[in-house]
């Protein structure tokens, strides 16, 4: 059976809407997100998005019922478009929203308990407990499955419910609650089926409709989470709009007044930028003798390829300029991508030089759990942990992997050479360099084409392929969203400087 929270939704992709208002065009979109979800005013006040920090905020958690007022902050509406994996979530445990949360749920659920508990029961809170799960169904199937939608409707009648309150008042809970947890086993996503299995096992009527009532909160957020991936796109072309008008105004106030941005175009400016002398151009026949940079077509602007090696910059192992003033809102990212990056090329270096003193086959037994290891070791380079240190922990890894299947010999004099050797990685090491410049190359061809499958993997990371990969979109989607924002200030610029 499709379902609209995560097995076989579909959704009718819309033309987006024209204006200048960014900003109410986004309203309006996560309005209409509430609505396709059946969120209402309360559950905007317990969910929302957890915004990273930035260079100058911690991190912090936005209600949605506050993102209205929030989105005059830039980074949110920056956030939603740079993070592919932003999504509603409910507030973190143990902290003061969740807590008012959970003590407002344990008095409406001590509440109904006493209404069922008088003598005779009152059915009255329960009655409109199911009209909210009937309304709460119609989001969840309307155009994914209609027969199942009638069926709600049609069980959950309140003419019906109230009929079989007076009745049978005690099947009420029982007859009705089977019912939804069979329809919600149909329509949930896969991630729930586990909440909805426990929901049968479940023998206590009262806890088994709260646990109703969260599952489909749980579900509703899934929705909600659906629908804005599947708006992603439109999230993006407003974030553009909405920073390249917000770039405006800065701009009619301090001009073109960014020392750190200008410096950073200065310094990666091509040599063959320069305008040609005219004994150039006379030699040349008239023309320019400047080689044309290869570029990329982004959304209305078309970015040459330096532009990468420019962004690239930042993560470079001893780079220590100071961040342009243009990429602030990415600089905690940017931060994480080089400490990201310098953890990979690490700890391929090391499995490139332990599988080449060993003349391993591609795909030897322990070749897959040592790379494995190495990765968790160096979860706090560089963060936390120096390099030295680091590489004196990896190569007692290794030292541990391959120990059992070497000779007396081996272990003597192979290892004694592959230590030293593991312990002297650095980013001026001719195998790390290498491997560094392979990751480079890959970044930037990423970046440049059209169509990401036709970009060859190199093969010394094949150990890291997933995280090389996340960490190589990540980088593509900072740089082509800033190029797309800044791109025709900073061709102007570069220019000029």
């Amino acid at each position: 059976m499709p379902d609209n929270t995560g097995r076989d939704a579909r959704m009718k992709k819309e033309d987006l809407p024209t204006g200048e208002d960014n900003r109410k065009q986004i309203m309006d979109m996560l309005t209409k997100l509430m609505k396709d979800a059946s969120l209402n005013d309360e559950n905007a006040r317990v969910i929302g998005f957890v915004v990273p920090a930035t260079d100058n905020e911690p991190e912090k958690f936005v209600q949605l019922s506050d993102l209205e007022r929030s989105l005059e902050d830039m980074a949110l509406v920056h956030e939603i478009a740079i993070n592919d994996k932003f999504k509603l979530k409910s507030p973190q445990p143990n902290t003061l929203m969740s807590t008012v949360q959970k003590t407002m749920r344990d008095t409406y659920w001590n509440m109904l308990r006493a209404e069922l508990s008088q003598s005779p029961p009152c059915y009255t809170m329960v009655i409109h407990l199911l009209l909210d799960i009937k309304e709460a169904f119609k989001a969840l199937l309307t155009g994914n499955n209609d027969r199942a939608l009638q069926a709600i409707l049609l069980v959950l009648d309140e003419n019906n419910i109230r009929q079989l309150a007076d009745d049978h008042g005690s099947a009420l809970l029982k007859d009705n609650a089977q019912f939804i947890i069979k329809i919600m086993a149909m329509a949930c996503s896969p991630a729930r089926d586990a909440e909805v299995a426990a929901l049968t096992r479940e023998t206590e009527p009262l806890t088994q409709l709260r646990g109703i009532m969260e599952v489909l909160d749980n579900m509703k957020l899934d929705m909600a989470n659906f629908v804005l991936a599947n708006t992603r796109a439109q999230f993006v072309r407003y974030s553009v709009e909405y920073e390249r008008k917000k770039f405006g105004d800065v701009q009619s106030i301090c001009k073109s007044n960014f020392p750190d941005t200008m410096a950073w175009l200065k310094r990666n400016k091509p040599s063959k930028m320069d305008k040609p002398s005219v004994e150039g151009e006379e030699a040349a026949g008239g023309s320019s003798v400047r080689q044309e940079a290869r570029t990329i077509q982004l959304n209305d602007v078309q970015m040459p390829d330096y532009y990468i090696n420019a962004y690239q910059e930042f993560l470079q192992p001893d780079t220590t300029y100071p961040i342009p003033e243009l990429l602030k809102l990415d600089h905690e990212r940017m931060v994480q991508l080089k400490e990201r990056a310098l953890r990979i090329c690490t700890c391929a270096t090391v499995m490139q030089l332990t599988n080449t003193f060993f003349c391993k086959p591609a795909n030897y037994p322990q070749r897959q759990d040592l790379a494995a290891k190495l990765a968790i070791i160096s979860t706090d380079y560089p963060a936390k942990t120096e390099l030295k240190e680091l590489l004196q922990h990896l190569w007692l890894q290794v030292r541990v992997s391959i120990i059992d299947q070497l000779t007396k010999e081996q272990q003597d004099d192979a290892t004694a050479m592959l230590q030293n050797n593991i312990l002297a990685i650095d980013s001026k090491m001719p195998v790390y360099s290498l491997l560094w410049r392979k990751l480079m190359i890959y970044l930037k061809a990423l970046v440049m084409a059209e169509k990401e499958e036709n970009v060859a993997f190199p093969d010394t990371y094949v150990d890291y392929r997933p995280e090389t990969a996340q960490v190589a979109g990540l980088f593509k989607r900072i740089v082509t969203h800033n190029f797309e924002v800044y791109g025709n200030f900073y061709q102007k610029s570069m220019q000029e400087c």
